[in-house]
Protein backbone atom coordinates (compact mmCIF):
# COMPACT_ATOMS: atom_id res chain seq x y z
CA UNK A 1 0.00 0.00 0.00
CA UNK A 2 1.43 3.36 -0.99
CA UNK A 3 1.83 6.21 1.44
CA UNK A 4 -0.98 8.10 -0.31
CA UNK A 5 -3.31 5.15 0.16
CA UNK A 6 -2.27 4.87 3.80
CA UNK A 7 -2.91 8.58 4.28
CA UNK A 8 -6.34 8.32 2.65
CA UNK A 9 -7.26 5.35 4.79
CA UNK A 10 -6.10 7.11 7.95
CA UNK A 11 -7.97 10.30 7.06
CA UNK A 12 -11.15 8.32 6.44
CA UNK A 13 -10.69 6.57 9.80
CA UNK A 14 -10.24 9.91 11.57
CA UNK A 15 -13.37 11.20 9.82
CA UNK A 16 -15.36 8.18 11.00
CA UNK A 17 -14.11 8.54 14.58
CA UNK A 18 -14.80 12.29 14.59
CA UNK A 19 -18.34 11.68 13.31
CA UNK A 20 -18.93 9.07 16.00
CA UNK A 21 -17.52 11.38 18.66
CA UNK A 22 -19.77 14.22 17.51
CA UNK A 23 -22.81 11.94 17.65
CA UNK A 24 -21.88 10.79 21.16
CA UNK A 25 -21.44 14.38 22.29
CA UNK A 26 -24.80 15.31 20.80
CA UNK A 27 -26.48 12.55 22.78
CA UNK A 28 -24.61 13.62 25.91
CA UNK A 29 -25.61 17.26 25.34
CA UNK A 30 -29.29 16.29 25.28
CA UNK A 31 -29.01 14.40 28.58
CA UNK A 32 -26.89 17.17 30.09
CA UNK A 33 -29.43 19.81 29.02
CA UNK A 34 -32.26 17.87 30.64
CA UNK A 35 -30.35 17.49 33.89
CA UNK A 36 -29.31 21.14 33.82
CA UNK A 37 -32.90 22.24 33.26
CA UNK A 38 -33.98 20.24 36.30
CA UNK A 39 -31.26 21.78 38.46
CA UNK A 40 -32.07 25.29 37.26
CA UNK A 41 -35.77 24.75 37.93
CA UNK A 42 -34.97 23.72 41.49
CA UNK A 43 -32.76 26.73 42.20
CA UNK A 44 -34.87 29.24 40.28
CA UNK A 45 -35.73 32.27 42.32
CA UNK A 46 -32.94 31.73 44.80
CA UNK A 47 -31.07 34.88 45.60
CA UNK A 48 -27.66 33.44 46.41
CA UNK A 49 -24.64 34.13 44.27
CA UNK A 50 -23.68 30.45 44.35
CA UNK A 51 -26.89 29.56 42.50
CA UNK A 52 -26.17 32.13 39.80
CA UNK A 53 -22.61 30.82 39.53
CA UNK A 54 -23.85 27.23 39.08
CA UNK A 55 -26.27 28.41 36.42
CA UNK A 56 -23.50 30.18 34.51
CA UNK A 57 -21.12 27.23 34.84
CA UNK A 58 -23.70 24.74 33.59
CA UNK A 59 -24.54 27.02 30.67
CA UNK A 60 -20.85 27.39 29.77
CA UNK A 61 -20.31 23.62 30.00
CA UNK A 62 -23.27 22.98 27.72
CA UNK A 63 -21.96 25.46 25.16
CA UNK A 64 -18.49 23.87 25.32
CA UNK A 65 -19.95 20.43 24.59
CA UNK A 66 -21.90 21.87 21.67
CA UNK A 67 -18.80 23.58 20.31
CA UNK A 68 -16.77 20.39 20.64
CA UNK A 69 -19.41 18.46 18.71
CA UNK A 70 -19.41 21.08 15.97
CA UNK A 71 -15.60 21.06 15.82
CA UNK A 72 -15.61 17.28 15.39
CA UNK A 73 -18.16 17.52 12.60
CA UNK A 74 -16.03 20.11 10.82
CA UNK A 75 -12.92 17.98 11.30
CA UNK A 76 -14.69 14.90 9.93
CA UNK A 77 -15.88 16.79 6.87
CA UNK A 78 -12.45 18.32 6.26
CA UNK A 79 -10.61 15.00 6.63
CA UNK A 80 -13.00 13.27 4.24
CA UNK A 81 -12.68 16.07 1.67
CA UNK A 82 -8.91 16.07 1.91
CA UNK A 83 -8.75 12.28 1.56
CA UNK A 84 -10.97 12.44 -1.50
CA UNK A 85 -8.76 15.09 -3.12
CA UNK A 86 -5.42 13.34 -2.75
Amino acid sequence: MSQIQQLRAQLHQVAIEATQGAASLSTYKQRFSQSTAQVLALIQGSATRADADISQLLDAAGKAVEQASEALQIAAHSCKNYADQI
